[in-house]
């Protein structure tokens, strides 16, 4: 037998670096350079001095850990969760609340002027927002996952970068009545005899009560099904099961939350926005900003059951809204139905996939001189296609990523539009997400 030579691999030994956090990045991680390599490094602040250990070293940049820091920054504040530098929930919570604010607004304004080509000086000066509440006990809905530790269920939040679950207690950023009920939740799960057929927990907290949907994978015994019941009528709360269906176990069906003087019923399973005073104030700056007259008529995209369009159709003409889940569309219907009284717009739900252009003669055969629209991550291209063609004088864009609102925004610029005001919106305190708003208006109008 021939035995060729193979090398021994050189052992990977991690580089450790003294550097000075010159900013920081869209996600708060600090941005240090070294011999023209940009490093972003995970928890350092602006004009900190770290020592730090590369995690990762590509070519044109570098991630790194802290390991000792020289000076800590004033904007540097203590993190009211235990279980902070564990759990992947809240990135962000050694940075103070304006700070991670600013932060967020900087990037945004830098992503919209690299991708539109348009200068946002005077935007900067005369009209930039940054639309903040409480940082803490903010998130009035909260899925956590559930796993078994040598026969102890646990449940919590993922790790940063890991499968593992946190085991946790109580949670900062939990609204109050959610946050309390972390530990007896643990406790009656931990009585139930089939841990092992359980996913995931969803909470809830709204006016109307708390809910709790159990996610199952093959049914409960009747032992589990009867603890579980006793537990939500003992602690007032509408139990759901989840398994191939939702099916009620306990308490009231009627779910809804109060915005003004409107009453938005929902299912357990609908999107709601999950930071109650932000949703209001993020309304309120809408409607102040389509500047609703009672001759106007507009178009609300991805409408759902309706969290901006019954407020709207308390100021204008008529409101069309468009959604691709035909049971939200039915909510909204419904909704509109019990809020008769405050309502005096001609209101219209349709059902529409908003990313299929084939669909869009179902709404866009109607004139519209205003227009919101709020889609999921993946943006709203091809409606934004539409939307040139009905020539609205004011589009406002509710967006939860920068990186389509941006490519979005492109588009409606060439087609003659001006972003007109920018809005942060701090829907999610302590963590990386940015939640953003734009005025778009005709040029000449």
């Amino acid at each position: 037998m021939v035995n060729f030579y193979t090398p021994q691999k050189k052992k990977y030994i991690p580089q450790k670096l003294t550097v000075t956090v010159s900013s920081l990045d869209a996600f708060g991680q600090g941005v240090a350079n070294h011999k023209g390599k940009t490093i972003f490094v995970k928890s350092a602040l602006p004009d900190e001095t770290v020592d730090i250990e590369l995690t990762e070293n590509k070519k044109n940049y570098a991630k790194a850990k802290v390991i000792r820091y020289h000076n800590q920054s004033k904007e540097r504040v203590k993190p009211q969760c235990e279980y902070y530098e564990k759990c992947g929930g809240c990135e962000l919570q050694h940075m103070a609340p304006h700070l991670q604010q600013q932060a967020k607004f900087d990037s945004l304004i830098k992503l919209l002027q690299k991708e539109t080509g348009q200068p946002l000086a005077n935007i900067l000066q005369h009209s930039a927002q940054i639309i903040a509440d409480q940082p803490y006990h903010y998130r009035r809905r909260a899925r956590l996952s559930i796993n078994i530790v040598r026969g102890e269920l646990v449940i919590g939040f993922r790790q940063a970068e890991s499968n593992q679950i946190t085991n946790i207690k109580h949670c900062p950023v939990l609204v109050v009545e959610l946050d309390s009920l972390l530990v007896p939740l643990q406790d009656v799960l931990n009585r139930i005899k089939q841990k092992k057929a359980l996913g995931h927990i969803e909470l809830i907290s709204v006016d109307s009560g708390i809910i709790i949907v159990l996610r199952h994978t093959i049914p409960l015994t009747d032992h589990d099904v009867k603890l579980l019941k006793t537990f939500a009528e003992d602690n007032n709360i509408s139990l759901y099961f989840h398994g191939k269906d939702l099916v009620h176990i306990a308490g009231s069906t009627e779910h809804f939350y109060l915005l003004n003087h409107l009453k938005l019923t929902f299912s357990p399973l609908d999107f709601i926005q999950v930071n109650c005073k932000i949703n209001q104030k993020m309304i309120a700056q809408t409607l102040d900003w389509l500047a609703l007259k009672p001759t106007d008529q507009v178009l609300d995209l991805f409408c759902g059951m309706g969290n901006f369009s019954l407020p709207m159709a308390t100021l204008c003409k008529t409101v069309t809204g468009v959604e691709g889940i035909d049971a939200l569309v039915e909510k909204a219907k419904f909704n509109t139905i019990l809020n008769n009284n405050e309502i005096c717009a001609e209101t219209n739900f349709l059902t529409s996939n908003l990313d299929d252009n084939q669909q869009f003669s179902i709404w866009s055969q109607s004139r519209f001189n205003k227009v919101l629209l709020d889609p999921a991550r993946a943006g709203a291209l091809n409606a934004t296609i539409e939307i040139v063609k009905l020539a609205p004088s004011k589009i406002v864009y509710i967006s939860c990523n920068p990186a389509t609102l941006a490519r979005d925004s492109k588009q409606l610029i060439e087609a003659g539009y001006q972003i007109n005001k920018v809005a942060i919106l701090d829907m999610f305190p302590q963590t990386k997400h940015i939640e953003s708003m734009l005025l778009l208006t005709k040029s000449g109008t």
